[in-house]
């Protein structure tokens, strides 16, 4: 396909959710450079895949279809120069790096505007450019599913007691999303000459998806939303060898926890790297399982990840989640709150980014969820739906129709 052949795409990007969006391009006929770090490569390469040629991940290979790649270190000054040099001339700058790796690496908006003016700048994040966790790790299952209170929607949809992940949807469908914004700026720039910045997030795609939900949770009727509760306090944790101290399917830190309060908290420390597992046990008060043998290094806690899941159920069931927000607020690993509606309507980065915004109608109106796109860091006022055939008159006379015409129109029931 080359509908959009001549356009070319830098792609400094990670994981599913970005990459998904340059993959949807390259699809789409551009010529999207994924670039890489030569002592990282992109993870998903390796989550069930390797770095042999053909054998990347089946993930990896549906998210980045039809990129080129080259590996650059960007953390020297020859590999930043080589990079500039591939942005001189490119039409998009596409990235998922947050806020601090990018200055760090000198590859921010104005890094990379110094070299070319004219480019797209599009970056995607967990939980959009603005608000005190702007700069937070998000991936699929909080940010998009738990975090938008899209998690809690599924459980009164299966009348669930306990919330079951649901990886990898949002990140193809905010990657779609996210592709459409960085195509809508294209056209934008051919028309205006006027190079935007792309925002796109997670958790902006899922409000937008979850909207009819959202809107209920202002107390506005509303066809499609799921009534009743959801059961809480009687779930038991459905994990093969919890209980017993053999190996689970997923490490201890990559799953749910039942609070004090019946609430809960999915830990989705991707990777099980060392560093968080050591700032999570000083912060929940157990120091000691830093030096404990046992869970020394990541294939260690994976080898009794049953035993540490025991040891983390009573720990998060003796704390109630308003307790858990504070002490896993500045946590190095990710995680997030299994959320109501009502929560993600009020919800922190929800009101900094403007996902929902309020639009005037006679009983006074309600908030909208926003199409999941920011350009230069705004969604803009999302406007009214039309009353029935309230433009029937000013759209017939862009035709070029009369008066008389139109009441004649009118008459024949040809037009309303």
């Amino acid at each position: 396909m080359d509908i959009l052949k001549g356009i070319k795409i830098i792609d400094v990007t990670a994981y599913a959710f970005v990459p998904a969006a340059g993959g949807v391009l390259a699809h789409w006929g551009a010529d999207v450079i994924k670039v890489e770090s030569p002592k990282g490569p992109d993870p998903m390469r390796l989550i069930g895949g390797s770095l042999e040629p053909g054998k990347s991940s089946p993930t990896f290979k549906h998210y980045s279809r039809g990129k080129r790649s080259i590996a650059i270190d960007l953390a020297t000054p020859e590999g930043q120069d080589l990079l500039y040099r591939l942005v001189e001339d490119a039409d998009v700058f596409l990235t998922s790096y947050l806020t601090p790796t990018r200055r760090k690496l000198k590859i921010d908006v104005a890094d990379i505007r110094k070299i070319n003016p004219n480019i797209i700048y599009a970056r995607g994040s967990g939980y959009g450019p603005k608000g005190p966790e702007a700069d937070r790790p998000g991936f699929d299952s909080i940010a998009w599913w738990f975090r938008s209170s899209l998690g809690e929607t599924a459980m009164k949809a299966a009348d669930a007691d306990w919330p079951v992940p649901m990886t990898g949807h949002g990140d193809g469908m905010s990657g779609l999303v996210l592709a459409g914004g960085i195509a809508t700026a294209l056209l934008h720039r051919e028309r205006t000459g006027i190079a935007t910045t792309v925002d796109g997030s997670l958790m902006g795609s899922a409000l937008w998806f979850n909207g009819l939900e959202m809107i209920a949770a202002q107390g506005v009727p509303t066809t499609g939303v799921i009534p009743g509760n959801v059961r809480v306090g009687a779930a038991t944790r459905k994990l093969p060898g919890a209980g017993s101290g053999t190996p689970v399917t997923s490490p201890a830190t990559m799953q749910i926890y039942q609070t004090a309060d019946f609430r809960f908290v999915n830990l989705l420390f991707l990777g099980d790297d060392d560093r968080d597992f050591i700032d999570l046990c000083h912060r929940i008060g157990w120091p000691e399982w830093v030096t404990d043998p046992k869970y020394a290094d990541r294939q260690k806690r994976f080898a009794h990840a049953g035993e540490l899941c025991d040891l983390l159920d009573a720990e998060f069931a003796s704390r109630t989640l308003a307790e858990w927000r504070e002490v896993l607020a500045s946590a190095r690993g990710a995680w997030a709150a299994v959320q109501s509606r009502e929560e993600a309507l009020v919800d922190p980065q929800t009101v900094a980014n403007g996902y929902l915004r309020h639009v005037d109608y006679p009983d006074g109106g309600f908030k909208l969820p926003i199409p999941a796109i920011l350009f230069d860091e705004d969604g803009g006022e999302p406007p009214r739906a039309p009353d029935f055939a309230e433009h029937t008159d000013a759209i017939l006379r862009e035709l070029g129709l009369g008066g008389d015409e139109i009441a004649a129109l009118k008459a024949k029931g040809a037009v309303v």
